[in-house]
């Protein structure tokens, strides 16, 4: 029989931290043109390819009492028809009732006794074309993962025909514990051996080395772990969910980031201070600052492509009582500079420690390690495909992904850029944040102003200080 597919660390830590109020999904809104397919069409489509998906197939299944690893074992009464459904609006339906629709969908909870994922087809938009809604619990996948699941549910050559699948029996449970016993040890005596080999050959390089790594991971871990304030936007009022959408060009925004010496990611958070000191304004609050969590991906090339969770954090100050847009966007790039500077795999390697621990412990530490992390919003952007995706021959016009909102919180903003645009999705607590679509509209009026905020001139000393030391090279390249 083969091994249990058993659930990492993180993965079963987002299980854990889903809540009725708050439930743990990866969601996203796509946009596709021409006539939607029939629904059968659909479902013959994503069954087809979930030979390259098998987690899509399996059910978590938690061993009694949490003695031992939650595992995936195949549903042996999968049925594409509970995953794969269909919605049509009164037509002609415009953006505000596909909102309404797809912030309803994204409300609903997974069934945890089946595969955990949904989509729904979308019909009846006014203007033509169709959406695609769709739910994956976190424990499936980070947002890196999501687009890879993209890759291979939608168009493209498949590594061989599927077959008509059958379920694999499930192990039992004693020897679900067993393998994830022998597991763990596996994992403990590589890692002593390791160890051994380093030490064996330890300069005083490799010691420094090392103590630098204890060190950068504390910081990070000390850095996620500081204080926010407390803020509207810290409560949860219920499971009831809005979208809202926002979009720029990703060239412009891509050239508002180089101007000033920033990144792309830099200018998502810099207009996402700008937009959110607004909002809070709006409800009376006035903060020097609130904290941005933001996921930052780990995987390394043998990651590339798997399922689960391989993401880690930092954490960066929005200045949301500043309103000058260059300004704003400088004291956010100096934030992740420092940030980045600092190292951000702190959870990461406190994660991947517990690996090594039995499963009751491994579940503290984790979930800790988690909940330790304090934070106003999660603001999150994931590189998009490189190629137009289709799906049945229909191109996908934009993609809006929705991170999920941990218990307490009210808000998350997720990017994605696709097709020449970087596209936001809004994820919020409707008892909360009503106003979404105002701060989804303030978003992009805010990357506006970022495209266009002049270059401050540099102070007269440095001026004439680049213009010597130009002459000088000038002078130099001449003999």
């Amino acid at each position: 029989m083969a091994r249990p597919d058993r659930l990492s660390a993180l993965d079963s830590a987002f299980l854990d931290l889903d809540t009725p109020a708050a439930p743990l999904h990866v969601g996203w809104t796509l946009r596709l043109d021409g006539d939607a397919p029939t629904l059968a069409a659909l479902r013959r489509h994503i069954d087809g390819r979930l030979d390259g998906l098998p987690r899509f197939r399996r059910r978590v299944v938690r061993p009694a009492l949490g003695f031992g690893d939650p595992y995936w074992v195949d549903d042996a009464s999968f049925d594409i028809a509970r995953h794969v459904q269909a919605l049509t609006l009164a037509p002609p339906a415009g953006p505000g009732e596909l909102r309404e629709l797809v912030g309803a969908l994204l409300s609903r909870p997974l069934d945890p006794l089946r595969p955990l994922w949904r989509m729904v087809l979308i019909d009846g938009l006014a203007g033509g074309g169709f959406a695609l809604a769709g739910q994956v619990h976190h424990a499936l996948v980070d947002g890196i993962a999501a687009v890879e699941v993209g890759m291979l549910l939608f168009d493209g050559p498949m590594s061989a025909m599927p077959e008509r699948w059958a379920p694999q029996p499930a192990p039992s449970p004693v020897a679900a514990a067993g393998a994830a016993a022998r597991d763990r040890v596996d994992r403990v005596l590589r890692g002593a051996r390791a160890a051994a080999r380093s030490l064996a050959h330890a300069d005083a390089d490799t010691v420094r080395a090392g103590a630098d790594v204890v060190r950068d991971a504390r910081e990070a871990l000390s850095a996620i772990s500081g204080p926010a304030p407390a803020t509207a936007l810290n409560h949860t009022a219920g499971p009831e969910r809005l979208v809202a959408f926002a979009e720029a060009s990703f060239d412009g925004v891509r050239e508002a980031g180089r101007r000033h010496g920033a990144t792309v990611n830099d200018v998502l958070l810099a207009a996402s201070a700008m937009a959110l000191g607004r909002a809070l304004r709006r409800r009376g609050e006035h903060h020097g600052a609130i904290k941005a969590l933001v996921p930052v991906n780990v995987r390394g090339d043998t990651d590339a492509g798997a399922l689960g969770n391989r993401v880690s954090f930092l954490t960066a100050d929005l200045p949301v009582d500043e309103t000058d847009p260059v300004v704003v966007l400088r004291r956010v790039r100096a934030q992740t500079r420092a940030r980045k500077a600092a190292g951000h795999g702190g959870l990461d390697a406190l994660v991947q420690a517990a690996e090594l621990l039995p499963a009751n412990a491994r579940k503290v530490v984790v979930l800790a390690a988690v909940r330790m992390t304090a934070f106003n919003a999660t603001v999150s952007n994931v590189p998009g495909p490189p190629v137009t995706l289709t799906l049945l021959g229909r191109p996908v016009t934009a993609i809006f992904p929705a991170i999920p909102i941990l218990d307490g919180h009210a808000l998350s903003i997720g990017a994605i850029s696709y097709r020449g645009r970087l596209q936001v999705c809004l994820f919020a607590d409707a008892g909360i944040m009503a106003d979404a679509v105002d701060v989804a509209r303030e978003i992009e009026q805010a990357f506006d102003a970022l495209r266009v905020a002049p270059v401050p001139e540099p102070p007269p000393w440095r001026t004439r200080a680049r213009t010597k030391r130009d002459a000088r090279r000038e002078a130099a390249a001449s003999r």
